[in-house]
């Protein structure tokens, strides 16, 4: 089967855009801030990516609280997380683009490829995002360009982060590269204590017991965590689903993404459960505080913000070792160090 585009089916009135091949089948729902909404492994006819059980997808009006309307997928976040005033101007929750619509362009439709170029022009921060997604023949891989341009004369702190939430359950694994991670100050993580550091992947609890936090939890443990990965090693995260040996990697360029937070709920939070991979610009949750301290990014006129990503499905592994720039996995075919 060649790659191709089709962009003649709604959901709940909803326009989507599908890219698909022999391998992947990817939707996107360009109204609704360019959300990622499926990624079918269609071989296995296994969905990668996690939607909220309660919410369904409907347009958002600018302003909208995340959390409470977050129906899953895979979003974009810029140029903030939690809701702050940056520059004298107040950012939405989670930023200005989620809720956005977003116009969009067929590139190509195959046979060879699809490609599907998508932008927006933010209302606040007058900057424009690009996306543009390819999928080729005899691939599992999406791949990404990204690019953010500042056309408001001024200087704009900001993180630029990927938010891609993922299935998971008792069986999943998450695998990073080396690094030093942040337990942050929010829920009820397993080792009972937050805003500490340990060097992933183990963690230990207030008795001292080492956690292997590469394990998902059932959601019958109640357990939610945020985490940042600090300048990991290379540029790569994954998902596995051990029992079924089905994954989901993203490598990107560290020096673009040098950090990747985690957000994990294993029913502790509203009763769901979800890993959401989220390699970013920086850290911590506030773009002022981390400007202040070094660790966010400040997007100057002129000089765009671009990076490219690509998204792997793969097959076969219990784990993973290492992900290279163009998503090849080198996995594990029983899970260990």
């Amino acid at each position: 089967m060649s790659a191709r585009v089709d962009t003649d089916w709604t959901y709940r009135g909803i326009r989507t855009v599908m890219l698909e091949n022999e391998w992947l089948k990817v939707v996107l729902m360009p109204e609704l801030g360019a959300k990622i909404w499926q990624i079918t492994y269609k071989p296995r006819g296994r969905e990668l990516l996690w939607n909220h059980p309660r919410i369904k997808p409907r347009p958002l009006p600018f302003h909208s609280v995340y959390d409470d309307q977050f129906f899953g997928g895979w979003d974009e976040l810029f140029p903030n997380d939690m809701p702050e005033t940056i520059g004298e101007e107040a950012y939405p929750d989670h930023g200005e683009i989620w809720t956005l619509p977003w116009e969009f362009a067929v590139e190509k439709s195959g046979p060879g490829e699809a490609v599907v170029r998508l932008w927006t022009e933010t209302p606040i921060s007058h900057c424009r995002v690009e996306k543009t997604v390819a999928l080729r023949a005899g691939e599992a891989k999406l791949r990404f360009r990204h690019r953010i341009e500042n056309n408001g004369g001024k200087d704009m702190p900001f993180l630029w982060k990927l938010h891609a939430a993922m299935e998971v359950d008792g069986q999943t694994r998450i695998d990073l590269p080396d690094a030093k991670v942040y337990v942050e100050e929010f829920g009820a993580p397993r080792i009972g204590k937050t805003g500490i550091s340990y060097d992933w992947p183990y963690a230990a609890d207030e008795e001292g017991n080492l956690h292997d936090m590469r394990r998902a939890l059932p959601a019958s443990s109640g357990a939610a965590e945020f985490q940042y990965a600090i300048g990991t090693a290379e540029g790569w995260c994954a998902i596995t689903h051990t029992q079924d040996k089905i994954g989901f990697a993203l490598s990107y360029d560290r020096q673009r993404l040098p950090n990747c937070w985690l957000f994990a709920s294993y029913g502790g939070w509203r009763g769901l459960n979800t890993v959401v991979l989220e390699p970013c610009t920086g850290f911590p949750v506030g773009v002022g505080e981390g400007v202040r301290q070094g660790t966010h990014q400040v997007l100057r006129p002129g000089e765009p913000f671009e990076c490219e990503v690509v998204a792997t499905v793969f097959e076969g592994f219990a784990g993973v070792a290492k992900v290279d720039q163009d998503g090849n996995v080198t996995g594990m075919t029983q899970e260990g160090d």
